[in-house]
């Protein structure tokens, strides 16, 4: 064994304290020093879709602000509870982002208690990306262009009503229960696997309405379904001929789809607030605003405190449709 001279004992003290400061790096220096690697964003949705096309410019704009690419990671599966579940459990480094949706968060925690992840306890929130109003769409074959108009038809229609949605239990879907609940209408709800056939049986009229949000674009521009309501306080320029749902007598509807970044729970918060800084920052981006224009978004940013309130009182209303309306897999 070698014994340690005192000039020994004095550079194995030395080299304590430089590891000891090496690893105890101070939340400056820690943010400073972040990122020094690539950035994985992890998007619970396929690529291609307007999810996705949002998420990779957005991207694109991060990366060039923090001086990293921010690499892609399309995680489809399950209505996006499978991209979701992989980035609750990944590194809580600032490495792995995740862009959240009303879907993944306030309608999946109010239509499915049994989740594999919790949207609260599991993500820390980072950033309010943008939101996108929703709409009312009405098979071009009816004789209906504003809500009066709708209900009078189906009051005089001699059958059920039938609403199509991208999905059972998703953001549209209750939004259309929500609907009937704030109207009192009798309609069926018939649910499909996305956006495109759902539209595509409306445009055929085999259902009679829709409610969704940009992604009916092409059968907008084709004249097959049309519009007659949108949720905020004011038109949509991306359609607008429709008028609000308050505007025309109901009040309380909404429904827009928002689009959020979030990071696992545990996080470090000056990491946290370096990727808020670069995100509220590419939403000044010409470019950036540009994709989220053509695709009906609009941008909104803000604090980490900010966004994590409007989750939970997001969380909170559609808790509260899921009970009223006592669908099959509320809690």
């Amino acid at each position: 064994m070698r014994l340690l001279t005192g000039r020994n004992i004095s550079y194995a003290l030395a080299a304590i304290g430089l590891f000891a400061g090496a690893v105890s790096v101070s939340p400056t220096a820690r943010a400073q020093q972040f990122p020094s690697k690539p950035i994985h964003m992890i998007i619970p949705w396929p690529a291609g879709g307007s999810t996705d096309v949002l998420g990779r410019a957005l991207g694109v704009e991060i990366g060039k602000r923090l001086g990293q690419p921010v690499v892609i990671d399309n995680r489809a599966g399950a209505a996006g509870k499978i991209g979701t579940a992989l980035a609750a459990t990944s590194p809580a480094d600032g490495y792995t982002i995740y862009l959240g949706t009303i879907a993944n968060f306030s309608v999946a925690a109010a239509y499915e208690p049994s989740l594999q992840y919790d949207p609260v306890k599991d993500f820390a929130p980072v950033a309010y990306v943008a939101d996108s109003p929703a709409m009312l769409a009405v098979s071009s074959s009816l004789p209906v262009h504003n809500l009066k108009e709708l209900r009078d038809y189906a009051r005089t229609a001699g059958r059920q009503m039938t609403f199509a949605s991208a999905g059972e239990g998703s953001g549209y879907h209750l939004m259309g229960e929500l609907f009937k609940l704030q109207t009192k209408l009798d309609l069926l709800h018939v649910p499909f696997q996305g956006t495109p056939p759902s539209a595509t049986a409306v445009a055929a009229g085999q259902v009679d309405m829709i409610f969704d949000a940009a992604g009916l674009k092409p059968f907008l521009e084709a004249g097959k379904i049309r519009p007659i309501a949108v949720t905020g306080n004011e038109r949509w320029a991306f359609v607008p001929d429709a008028a609000t749902f308050s505007s025309q007598g109901v009040n309380n509807l909404e429904g827009n789809s928002w689009f959020a970044i979030f990071v696992p729970s545990a996080t470090p918060q000056d990491i946290i607030l370096k990727l808020n800084v670069a995100i509220n920052d590419s939403l000044t981006s010409p470019e950036f605003l540009s994709v989220l224009k053509v695709n009906g978004y609009i941008p909104v940013g803000g604090t980490p405190a900010a966004l994590g309130s409007m989750v939970t009182k997001d969380m909170a209303k559609w808790k509260e449709v899921v009970q009223k309306a006592s669908l099959r897999r509320a809690s």
